[in-house]
């Protein structure tokens, strides 16, 4: 089975040498990278030239903003019959891709698998992710997939398109990967979570600023998006539970006056977002 990994990639660079390293120890070997360069130089190329005797690269310069649109571009390139997102940061286990093509080729009734995503220090600093193992349902999905852990095993359909209303650069700040897996299981996709194979991804840390007010605002927006799409417009009124759940804590956080800045954007922009999304 051919796999294709679609990464997109803006303003980063010396990172991305670790991903490429990862990928040249995998030991499954049947893959393409496909890498949609949006900057506006040559140094994502010249570090892609590196790799090309060794990795089956396909790369494209793109000048159009948005995460979403741009792993759509990825997308439309694409021929395997798995497809996965890694981050142009991240790093993948020496045998992601050979668990990744056992699960599927001994699961035929499974689509999808996850893993869980840690710091280099295997660390939950960029999501705390479930621990055991389980099915991918709507209701512990954010607990279970990240953009970077999930692989969607797609066999003789239609790939399935990003909404490029969400995710960074889009109208709504995030929300676009637990969107896409939503309405893979809308579709009748069964997925499954493994908490003891990790995909990595560095911590990252943000200082108090405007800027990261701004930033958790638009993501809440793209949540709150989100939330609308699946119980308005799926009509999976179980959901319903996902969002009250996340709104309490960020009450929660208000009145403990744990990070309230933090919760203050969050909150506002998951009402806004609910409100103003549409199809």
């Amino acid at each position: 089975m051919l796999v294709s990994l679609i990464m997109p990639t803006i303003n980063r660079y010396d990172e991305i040498y670790l991903l490429m390293d990862s990928l040249k120890r995998q030991t499954y070997k049947k893959f393409e990278l496909i890498v949609i360069d949006q900057n506006d130089n040559d140094k994502v190329k010249e570090i892609v030239d590196n790799y090309t005797n060794d990795l089956d690269i396909k790369y494209v310069k793109s000048d159009k903003p948005g995460l979403s649109l741009n792993r759509n571009i990825g997308i439309d390139m694409a021929k395997g019959q798995i497809i996965g997102f890694p981050d142009d940061d991240c790093v993948y286990e020496d045998d992601t891709l050979e668990k990744v093509i056992k699960f599927f080729e001994e699961n035929k009734e499974y689509r999808l698998y996850s893993c869980k995503t840690m710091d280099f220090n295997k660390v939950d600093y960029f999501k705390k992710m479930y621990d055991g193992e389980c099915e991918i349902t709507s209701t512990n999905i954010m607990d279970t997939l990240t953009s970077i852990t999930f692989f969607i095993n797609f066999k003789e359909d239609d790939y399935t398109k990003f909404d490029e209303k969400l995710g960074v650069g889009g109208e709504f700040g995030s929300g676009e990967e637990i969107d896409y897996v939503l309405d893979l299981i809308s579709k009748g996709y069964k997925g499954r979570y493994f908490g003891q194979n990790i995909i990595f991804h560095p911590a990252k840390k943000h200082s108090k600023s405007k800027e990261k007010y701004k930033r958790d605002f638009n993501y809440g927006r793209g949540f709150g998006a989100l939330c609308k799409k699946e119980i308005v417009y799926r009509k999976n009124y179980k959901f319903i539970k996902v969002m009250g759940y996340k709104i309490i804590r960020n009450i929660g956080g208000l009145v403990l006056n744990k990070d309230r800045d933090y919760h203050d954007a969050t909150i506002k922009g998951r009402i806004e977002g609910f409100r103003q999304y549409k199809l």
